[in-house]
């Protein structure tokens, strides 16, 4: 059974796509090995969904923080390390670590939870689960916001877990590049850390035979009328995304046409992508990346790593160095929102391209203050 759903499925009979069965496969490997996971893939791709079907078919104990309201924010409070759900019975932990889950959910009014206070009931309480269960799972998702709350020394919390708690393991997520190298990477080379024995899984889009198999079966089992060719454009003008792709399916089961749906999908994935933009850029706090995605987008074709550079060059009218060039290609093809073909980079998801069309005016004047400064 199909399902179109606009929350992120937990049942694997309805998580469809042969990458994200792979991805929850791989992930049981990676947790029963007792090896930290990272989960990785673009936004609304559906690493949650491979993230909780794991969770709920294997039916492991854990604790889940999201961490995604917080996306693109520069600094967040140690208080949105807030459980979302807690993924076992809490009336069977000692009283002690019942007030430990008490505090770290700041459920205790007019009592100052200080970050060192929050850190040290969590630890505590890890203690306990670390003995009382044979597995424990720790999901942080949107992990690389981690990296920008104030009050925890998030990086040592998750050392102390891989030196001392054998039987919880760690599965972050990730929609930014570099989430291993800003949040967990050890910052010397020589520095032994739990980052050397991260498994990652990537979770993919899908391709156009999974789109329109996808939504044939679930506009067939409801009886609704559509065209194959229907089914292609939205391939086409999704680019594979699930949670868009499952977004249209559910208007087309509210009565829309293939035109009218089609149409409010796309101008979904558009605000979505700029919200991505918007983080992406707060992150990542650079004019160039405004540069390369608005010289991609005037070209069906894509530019060579030369165009690029020369196109850059005579923008800017200075020189970019190569290896500034090279780490902003990269995170941009990490982040999914450019592709390598060959030789050429090219901007293949039709709804990014109209949003940073679309933003060109409002990103400029970014770039002209950026300059000045």
């Amino acid at each position: 059974m199909v399902i179109f759903s606009d929350r992120p499925i937990t049942e694997l009979e309805h998580l469809y796509g042969e990458g994200h069965r792979r991805a929850v496969e791989s992930l049981r490997r990676a947790v029963e090995s007792g090896f930290f996971a990272a989960v990785l893939g673009a936004r609304r791709v559906g690493k949650t969904s491979v993230v909780k079907t794991f969770l709920k078919h294997y039916r492991h104990k854990y604790l889940y923080f999201d961490l995604s309201p917080y996306m693109g924010l520069k600094s967040v409070g140690f208080r949105s390390l807030v459980p979302a759900e807690i993924g076992f019975d809490e009336n069977t932990l000692s009283s002690e670590a019942q007030l430990n889950l008490t505090v770290i959910s700041f459920r205790i009014k007019r009592v100052k939870i200080t970050g060192e206070v929050f850190q040290a009931n969590l630890l505590s309480l890890l203690r306990e689960l670390n003995s009382k269960y044979d597995r424990l799972v720790i999901v942080f998702d949107e992990a690389q916001v981690l990296a920008f709350i104030k009050g925890v020394n998030y990086r040592g919390l998750l050392q102390f877990i891989h030196n001392n708690y054998r039987n919880i393991v760690v599965v972050l997520t990730g929609s930014m590049p570099g989430l291993l190298e800003r949040v967990i990477s050890p910052i010397k080379a020589g520095e032994p850390g739990f980052a050397r024995y991260i498994e990652e899984i990537h979770v993919p889009r899908w391709s156009r035979r999974e789109t329109i198999e996808f939504l044939r079966g679930g506009l067939k089992e409801r009886n609704i009328e559509h065209r194959e060719e229907e089914l292609h454009e939205v391939y086409e003008e999704i680019s594979g995304i699930p949670g868009f792709i499952s977004y249209y399916g559910l208007l087309r089961l509210r009565g829309l046409d293939h035109r009218d749906a089609l149409d409010k999908t796309i101008s979904y994935a558009v605000s979505q992508w700029e919200n991505d933009l918007h983080a992406f850029l707060s992150i990542y706090n650079s004019p160039l990346y405004i540069y390369v995605l608005s010289i991609l987008a005037e070209t069906m074709t894509g530019a060579s790593w030369t165009e690029l550079k020369n196109e850059l060059e005579r923008k800017l009218s200075r020189t970019v160095g190569k290896s500034t060039l090279y780490r902003i290609l990269t995170n941009l093809v990490k982040a999914e929102m450019i592709q390598k073909q060959g030789d050429r980079y090219t901007i293949m998801d039709r709804s990014l391209r109209k949003t940073i069309t679309m933003l060109n005016k409002q990103l400029y004047p970014i770039i002209e203050a950026w300059n000045k400064g």
